[in-house]
């Protein structure tokens, strides 16, 4: 149920029944050679739909920009704001909404760059909870990682289930490198290319659809217990 498909009566009528707002968070970055560069939108954008058929909660539209690694300006088409940025578009619009009757706002991200997941939960307002999608136990459904990284194992398995036709898969190139020399560019303290990197980090090339029916089965039954969880 989207905010944006109703008229202004039938937002003020959805207001005295229920005061939350799913927000989706999305982010316009690359995904290495085989997969798209609004792949973490698609996925934050899915589990909203899902959370929205589960509890009635009207969904936003997407804020399509987030903050992105500065060394992935390297690769065309991507872009990021800053952090001040999406802090304050985000307050902003809250803002605005409040003023409205809206009083509780679930924003879900499924792009884990830890200065974009700050700015989403410093906002300045109360009652605004924050999800990352691929903050869950993978243990069990990955062959070669553990956790979730960067068009990887886990993101193109959730693809290849969710998105088949937009995974280019002559495209796959497996990359990988010691986190100590990888957190330098985590933290955005470097922004210069990562040498040889096609633009992923970890194994896509072990990914499959039905590891991803599994990760996802599995965002859904965490994301359906948090926002239950901080609605009450």
């Amino acid at each position: 149920m989207f905010l944006a498909d109703l008229t202004w009566e039938e937002v003020r009528d959805y207001i005295r029944n229920k005061d939350g707002l799913i927000i989706p968070i999305g982010i316009c970055e690359q995904h290495s050679k085989h997969l798209p560069l609004n792949t973490d939108t698609l996925v934050a954008e899915y589990i909203c739909d899902y959370l929205s058929d589960k509890t009635g909660i009207l969904i936003a539209p997407t804020i399509n920009y987030g903050i992105g690694l500065p060394c992935d300006k390297h690769y065309p088409g991507s872009t990021s704001i800053s952090y001040e940025d999406l802090r304050n578009v985000l307050s902003v619009l809250i803002s605005w909404w409040k003023l409205q009757g809206f009083q509780k706002f679930f924003a879900v991200s499924a792009h884990g760059d830890p200065f974009h997941l700050k700015a989403l939960r410093n906002t300045g307002h109360n009652r605004v909870y924050v999800l990352e999608l691929y903050d869950i136990n993978l243990e069990g459904i990955l062959e070669k990682q553990t956790t979730a990284k960067h068009a990887c194992e886990a993101e193109t398995s959730v693809m290849l289930y969710l998105f088949p036709d937009k995974v280019r898969k002559e495209k796959i190139e497996d990359f990988e490198m010691p986190f100590e020399e990888f957190k330098i560019y985590l933290n955005h303290l470097r922004d210069d290319a990562i040498p040889n990197s096609p633009g992923c980090l970890g194994y896509p090339s072990y990914a499959t659809a039905k590891k991803g029916k599994r990760i996802i089965q599995k965002m859904k039954e965490n994301a359906l217990t948090w926002i239950r969880t901080v609605n009450q």
